[in-house]
């Protein structure tokens, strides 16, 4: 695998471009506000090491804010306690001078606390599930800086999988030899945040509380085995706090139920395991790869009428505006 460094100026982006592979890609609805539709074109990224480019590169798809904890080990992994780290992942392509087909890369903007990084890894698997490695960026942690900024080739079979499913992957740090197996983890996935307002609400459930909005998402902890749930709802003190699977202007299943997370007036905050939600990993799973097609409501109460007062917010993914 190649490594190649790079000089950050974003220039410009440009809409409605798309490499003929990544159209053949899964049908998954957060695509259609994600960045698979916008290409960001990184007029300035020339500073390749003997490399010779032709034209921007292109990064085809893009995911912040990925949370990597040593909570998200799995065996034969070990947690590395006291630790911490966030990183932004794109994928994307560079035309080069002296072959047809286009280089193929994935790239890693990661800030990795409590430890040296001398490991850092993208592997396919799914939350619940120990991968292979398909990039190694730790060639290029020499600097042995808590913060790194970089890209590594990819294969473009592992490539096109990377841009259908990223859900599908995950980051993995650690300090290296001796201590290699202590590490932090964390699925590239698109996290779940909703703006919750009246206007979504859908009947019965559409009796409202005027003046009444707010925020609400969940992270995947422990390889899928815990969900923290995070909501404030201002002027409207609901009972009944859910997660549901369906799309904008209809009433879906109920999947999660996070009722007991409620710690005040408009306000829920707290984790439960899969064994108190009364769910499976396949359950997650399905929510990771589709954000986009589930939705936060909350009720008044579990009974007529206060069960049809509600507020509610579809999840967009945090590559959307919202």
């Amino acid at each position: 695998m190649k490594i190649f460094s790079l000089v950050l100026s974003i220039a410009a982006m440009a809409s409605g471009q798309r490499i003929g592979a990544a159209q053949e890609q899964k049908h998954r609805r957060t695509q259609a506000d994600g960045n698979t539709n916008v290409l960001e074109m990184y007029n300035d990224l020339t500073s390749y090491d003997e490399i010779c480019v032709d034209g921007p590169r292109i990064i085809e798809r893009k995911i912040p804010y990925i949370k990597l904890t040593p909570e998200n080990a799995i065996e034969p992994d070990i947690p590395l306690s006291y630790t911490f780290g966030a990183a932004t992942w794109t994928v994307g392509y560079q035309k080069l001078c002296d072959r047809d087909e286009p280089l193929h890369f994935t790239c890693l903007d990661a800030n990795l606390q409590g430890f040296v990084p001398e490991i850092l890894q993208i592997a396919n698997g799914k939350i619940n599930e120990v991968g292979r490695t398909i990039a190694d960026f730790s060639p290029a942690l020499s600097n042995r800086e808590p913060r790194f900024f970089g890209c590594a080739e990819v294969l473009e079979d592992e490539w096109l999988d990377l841009i259908r499913n990223p859900d599908e992957h995950y980051i993995r740090a650690s300090p290296g030899p001796p201590a290699g197996d202590y590490v932090i983890r964390g699925q590239i996935w698109q996290a779940f945040p909703a703006l919750l307002s009246n206007d979504q609400v859908v009947a019965p459930f559409d009796t409202t509380i005027d003046g009444a909005s707010g925020r609400a998402r969940i992270n995947v902890e422990e390889g899928g085995n815990r969900i923290f749930f995070d909501a404030t709802i201002d002027g409207f003190d609901p009972e009944v706090a859910k997660v549901s699977r369906g799309d904008e202007g209809e009433n879906g299943v109920i999947v999660l139920n996070f009722s007991d997370t409620k710690i005040g007036k408009g306000r829920f905050l707290g984790s439960m395991t899969l064994e108190e939600l009364d769910v499976d990993h396949q359950v997650i799973i399905e929510m990771i790869a589709d954000p986009g097609l589930y939705y936060f409501s909350f009720q008044g109460g579990t009974t007529a009428p206060e069960a049809f007062t509600s507020i509610r917010g579809q999840v967009y993914p945090y590559n959307a505006d919202w």
